[in-house]
């Protein structure tokens, strides 16, 4: 017993220097007086941490600008670490981070499944987030995670905000950014500038179109309809119990004002006896072990493990966030109307009002978990410890609550922020549909998907018909009627501006509806659309284009060789790990080839995880491609159709023997497509069969993984499908 703790506290010694690691990050550059770099993504939350390492990754320069002294966004500047993602969408950039996490706390021997009732779920410390995310900058510098293999640049700037984004002469193109770095000017000239703020704070600096709320800001006759409201904020607290009692400095002694009226609310979230989560629907007021289980994390500070498996086991849960009860302004609303209104994103005084009141509600629900339910909970004094966190807002909240404020996370929760108007604005009917793919044994894949996300039409309150987008058609209703049933597909249209050049968005700044942006706001996904707007921004600068020309295609097989997923439809026959998955992802998502079966159900639903897991025992969430079988010349015949259509040709094509079921030869598909793609260097007509095919191979030779292989031997689908991948790619 006495070794099991000294290991213990062991591991803890190890954790807190890695966290002093943090602090003084060996990645954070010297604010110099002007700078160049091929992409700079402002903003260091989910999204603009994945943008970062992706365009670093694949070769691009990159600086990163945070306001903050922290990485992670919502994840860890607001506290919000218990994810999002339905049970899923663990892949790409954010299955690698959740590798880490999870490995990181299996060292501890300690679960991540402490949070929403059960332990499928994956929860973590702050402070883990925050030291994995800057490992990800890290191994960037280091060249562990380049695409060559040599050193990236990816240089990070904390405490900095950004005052003017400048423009080309004639105001098409973002060329860079001025911005203060702890009290020093710093000029930034870029190729592509990446809104990733928690607010979209560059839209307008951009000049930018975007909506608000339901207002739409393009132009100079743009008007705000002040009535118009956003999502409520929350700021989150990561609370721990302390078994010898609450240290005193970190006790509530006396109730904030508007106390009151928070009482009432809180009162109907929770009570000493409440009720005890057995099913949905959920019933209030719940006891405080539920409560505790909500939002419940490890803890890395505790002795033993706990996890969110049964009633039993959530009384052993030593840590959680506050992030239920105390919205703000909750049920009480603003004036008379659910959320806040819009001038919490245009005006930064009321911004920082609001703020400080978001503070007050939850010191006063820590005051009442103290006071009126007798819990020896309070902040955790081991995940956030500053006093710039009081003295932003100490105008707005009494010195008496200092002590507990400075382990605040330092910023709020924020669900809703400016979006911008882009080549294409994404509606939560769009997201519907595209959920639906495969629960009528169809498939409706959308041929530009750059991202594959997971999650209802979540808001917290301006859910009213009045305050959504009637151009959209979007009303209270369409909460419900309009929420996805499975996984959806974010398009490649909605990162692009309808006019600026040089200028991207990610986090919770996409081209969408208020209705959409309620699927799309959470940290998975977050982190995957960002994967995929800094594959566009680094693929822009090395093509010399600019975003909107790039090619959706290489997108798509950048992302791809990252470990993402495109496709809502999987396979049985191709997982992740199969040569051919990346082909196989594009020619479904695509629409190259047909395969053989299609799932029965849809890719796992979103509102029902018993019926999921039923599914997918019974194998009716995959279908079967045929990924190994030999490509008959029937099928042969389409896929090279289907691809000169994807491509904007108008040529056909017949091949001999085209509607036949018989496998065709290795050589003459190879030839079929070198002719299809290059119909102006094709051999003539009296060359001989040989001599075609001997044309073909050193054609495709670059993009064929045995350039001396068999032509008159059979090639299954999977090969085919990679060989066009990489003869339409260029690699």
């Amino acid at each position: 017993m006495v070794m099991k703790r000294w290991c213990f506290f062991m591991r803890f010694a190890l954790f807190a220097v890695i966290m002093a690691l943090v602090a003084n990050c060996p990645y954070m550059a010297q604010a110099a007086e002007e700078g160049d770099y091929d992409v700079i993504v402002v903003g260091a939350g989910t999204g603009g941490v994945a943008a970062a390492v992706q365009a670093g990754r694949l070769g691009a320069r990159v600086a990163l600008f945070e306001e903050t002294n922290v990485l992670g966004g919502q994840m860890v500047a607001s506290a919000v670490s218990t994810m999002d993602d339905m049970y899923g969408v663990r892949w790409g950039i954010y299955g690698e981070f959740l590798d880490a996490i999870l490995k990181h706390y299996a060292s501890l021997g300690k679960s991540v499944g402490t949070c929403y009732w059960t332990p499928i779920t994956v929860a973590f410390e702050p402070t883990v987030a925050d030291y994995v995310l800057a490992q990800m900058i890290k191994d960037v510098r280091d060249g562990k995670t380049t695409r060559d293999g040599k050193p990236g640049r990816l240089d990070v700037f904390f405490r900095a905000k950004v005052q003017k984004v400048l423009k080309s002469s004639d105001g098409k193109s973002v060329t860079g950014i001025v911005a203060d770095v702890n009290g020093k000017k710093v000029v930034c000239n870029s190729k592509i500038l990446i809104d990733a703020t928690e607010y979209g704070d560059l839209l307008p600096l951009a000049g930018a179109g975007y909506r608000v709320g339901r207002n739409v800001v393009d132009g100079e006759f743009s008007k705000l309809d002040e009535d118009a409201r956003v999502q409520d904020i929350t700021w989150v607290a990561v609370i721990k119990y302390y078994p010898g009692g609450v240290p005193d400095e970190l006790k509530v002694k006396t109730p904030p004002p508007g106390y009151d009226d928070m009482r009432e609310t809180f009162k109907s979230y929770v009570a000493r006896d409440g009720f005890t989560f057995k099913k949905y629907p959920l019933k209030f007021p719940v006891d405080l072990p539920t409560h505790h289980a909500y939002r419940g994390l490890p803890d890395s500070s505790a002795p033993g493990n706990a996890d969110a498996s049964s009633p039993f086991s959530w009384l052993l849960l030593t840590k959680t966030e506050v992030n239920w009860a105390n919205d703000y302004p909750g049920k009480a609303g603003y004036k008379g109307k659910s959320g806040l209104p819009v001038a919490y994103l245009e005006d930064p005084t009321f911004r920082k009002q609001a703020d400080a009141k978001a503070m007050l509600v939850t010191i006063g629900f820590i005051y009442y978990l103290q006071n009126e339910l007798g819990c020896d909970w309070s902040v955790a004094s081991d995940i956030f410890e500053s006093d710039e966190t009081y003295q932003g807002l100490k105008d707005y909240v009494p010195l008496e609550y200092a002590s507990i404020v400075r382990h605040f996370p330092p910023r709020p929760y924020v669900r809703e922020s400016r979006r911008l108007i882009g080549v294409k604005t994404l509606t939560s009917r769009e997201l519907r549909e595209n959920s639906e793919s495969y629960i009528r044994n169809e498939g409706r894949e959308l041929r530009n998907s750059v991202a594959v996300g997971r999650y209802v039409l979540d808001l917290h309150g301006a859910d009213e018909t009045e305050q959504f987008e009637a151009e959209f058609g979007e009303t209270k209703e369409s909460i419900a009627k309009n929420k996805p049933l499975g996984p959806f597909q974010v398009p490649f249209e909605i990162f692009i501006p309808q006019r600026l050049d040089g200028f991207l968005v990610a986090e919770k700044n996409l081209s969408m509806s208020r209705l959409a942006s309620g699927a799309l706001r959470l940290q998975p996904i977050t982190m995957l659309t960002g994967q995929a707007v800094g594959t566009i921004a680094a693929l822009a600068v090395k093509e010399g284009v600019q975003p909107r020309n790039v090619s959706v295609l290489k997108v798509q097989r950048l992302l791809l060789e990252s470990g993402d997923r495109l496709a809502l439809c999987v396979y049985k026959d191709v997982p992740s790990d199969h040569p051919f998955w990346a082909a196989v992802q594009l020619a479904t998502v695509r629409g190259w080839m047909e395969p053989k079966s299609l799932p029965t159900f849809a890719a796992q639903r979103v509102d029902n995880y018993n019926d999921m897991l039923q599914a997918s025992k019974k194998g009716r969430t995959k279908g079967i491609f045929g990924v190994d079988e030999p490509l008959s010349w029937k099928v042969a015949n389409g896929m090279i159709s289907d691809i000169l259509d994807d491509l904007g040709s108008q040529r056909k094509v017949v091949l001999h023997s085209g509607m036949s079921d018989e496998p065709i030869p290795r050589g003459k598909f190879i030839l079929a497509l070198s002719e299809a793609l290059y119909p102006s260097e094709a051999p003539k007509p009296i060359t001989t069969d040989k001599e075609k095919i001997a044309w073909a191979y050193r054609k495709l030779s670059p993009f064929l993984k045995d350039p001396c292989g068999d032509p008159t031997g059979a090639i299954t689908r999977g090969e085919a499908l990679e060989i066009a991948m990489r003869a339409l790619t260029g690699w």
